[in-house]
C-alpha cells in the first residue's frame, strides 16, 4: 500500500476537521531519523484485519485510520459479518485501498479475525474493531519496534479513549504486561487496538479461540507471554471509542464468564507460565472477588454471592481480613 493522502481517498459526509478525515494531528509529521528510517529495505510488512458487524456509522472512521498511516508496506483485510446498515457502501467506497474486503454470514467476531489471520502474509499481524481508530504513524512505530527487538513477540502502545464524535477524552500508558500481572489486574490493561503480534509468535501459539466473544484478546495475550518478552511503543498508538453501544448489561455478564473460562483453563494447562501455578488459589480468590464487585454493581446479585463463595472458598483466610471487606463493600 502506497502512501496515501486524504485528497487521494473519497470525501465523507461526516467530514471533520480532525483525524483520520484530515490529516491535523499533533505528532503527525515525521521527524528526520523516521523519514530515513521509512526508506529501509528491509521494513516488516504490516497487516491489519478489520472484523466488522453493522459499525456503519464508525467504520469509514477506521478504515481512513490505517490507510492514512504512513507507511508503505501495509496489507488490509476487512472480514464483514454480513452487515444489515451502510457498512458494505462504506467498503465498496473504499474498495480500491482496501486488500480485501468480504461481507457474510461468520460465527462472530473471533471467527472474523481467525479468517483475516489466514488470509494475511505480513511480518507483523493486528486487528482494530471497526469502531476504534489508529493514531497517525502508529505503524511506523510499530516497525521500528519490530526492528530493534527482534525477540519479541508482540508489542503495544499507550492509547486513548474518544467519545462518538471521535473527541479525545482519556488517554492510557500501561505497565509492562506479563501473565502474573495480567491474571492479578483481571482484566487485560492493554488496549487490544494498540497490540501488534508477530507473525512467528503468533503461529507458534495459535489465533483467537472462536469460542470466546469477548475476552479473546486477554486469553491470546496469555497466550503469547507465556512465550514471548513484549516490546513497548513509548507512544499512543490506537484510539479505543466508548460509546453507548460497547458495553451492554448482557455482554458483561458474558464476558465474565468467559474469564472465568480463561482463567480455570488457564491455570490448569501445562503452558502457561509455572509463576502462575504457585499463586493459583490467590489468583482465582482475586478474580471471584472482583468478579463479585462487578456483579453486584450491574445489580446481578445471585452472581455476586456465587462469586462471593468462591473467592473464599479458594482464599478462606481472607474471611479475617476486616479492611479488604470494608473496602469491598464501600466500592459496591
Amino acid at each position: 500500500m502506497k502512501d496515501i493522502s486524504v485528497k487521494q481517498l473519497p470525501s465523507s459526509s461526516k467530514e471533520k476537521d480532525i483525524w483520520p478525515y484530515q490529516n491535523k494531528y499533533p505528532d503527525k509529521e515525521l521527524s528526520l531519523h523516521e523519514s530515513e528510517f521509512l526508506l529501509r529495505k528491509d521494513l516488516p510488512l504490516i497487516t491489519v484485519i478489520t472484523p466488522s458487524f453493522n459499525q456503519g456509522a464508525f467504520i469509514e472512521q477506521t478504515i481512513r485510520s490505517v490507510l492514512l498511516q504512513n507507511y508503505p508496506r501495509v496489507e488490509y483485510f476487512v472480514m464483514d459479518g454480513g452487515s444489515t446498515d451502510n457498512t458494505k457502501s462504506v467498503l465498496e467506497k473504499y474498495s480500491p485501498w482496501i486488500t480485501e474486503w468480504k461481507s457474510e454470514n461468520d460465527k462472530g467476531q473471533s471467527d472474523a479475525i481467525n479468517k483475516g489471520f489466514a488470509k494475511s502474509t505480513g511480518d507483523v499481524v493486528a486487528w482494530i474493531n471497526a469502531d476504534d481508530i489508529y493514531r497517525p504513524n502508529a505503524f511506523l512505530l510499530v516497525a521500528k519496534a519490530m526492528i530493534d527487538n527482534p525477540s519479541a513477540g508482540l508489542f503495544y502502545g499507550d492509547w486513548s479513549e474518544i467519545n462518538s464524535e471521535g473527541i479525545e477524552q482519556n488517554t492510557f500508558s500501561p505497565k509492562i504486561p506479563s501473565v502474573l500481572n495480567l491474571l492479578f489486574a483481571v482484566k487485560s490493561y492493554v488496549a487490544q487496538p494498540a497490540l501488534f503480534f508477530r507473525r512467528t509468535a503468533l503461529e507458534e501459539v495459535g489465533f483467537v479461540d472462536e469460542n470466546l466473544h469477548m475476552v479473546m484478546d486477554f486469553e491470546l495475550l496469555l497466550r503469547l507471554l507465556s512465550k514471548y518478552e513484549p516490546a513497548q511503543v513509548n507512544k499512543i498508538l490506537a484510539s479505543y471509542r466508548v460509546h453507548p453501544d460497547t458495553k451492554t448489561n448482557t455482554m458483561d455478564l458474558l464476558a465474565w464468564q468467559e474469564r472465568e473460562i480463561v482463567f480455570r483453563r488457564s491455570l490448569s494447562s501445562n503452558t502457561i507460565h509455572p509463576d502462575a501455578h504457585n499463586y493459583k488459589s490467590e489468583i482465582m480468590s482475586v478474580f471471584f472477588r472482583r468478579a463479585a464487585y462487578e456483579h453486584f454493581c450491574s445489580l446481578r446479585v445471585l452472581e455476586g454471592l456465587r462469586s462471593i463463595c468462591l473467592s473464599l472458598f479458594h482464599n478462606p483466610v481472607q474471611v479475617l481480613d476486616l479492611r479488604l471487606w470494608a473496602k469491598f463493600f464501600s466500592s459496591s
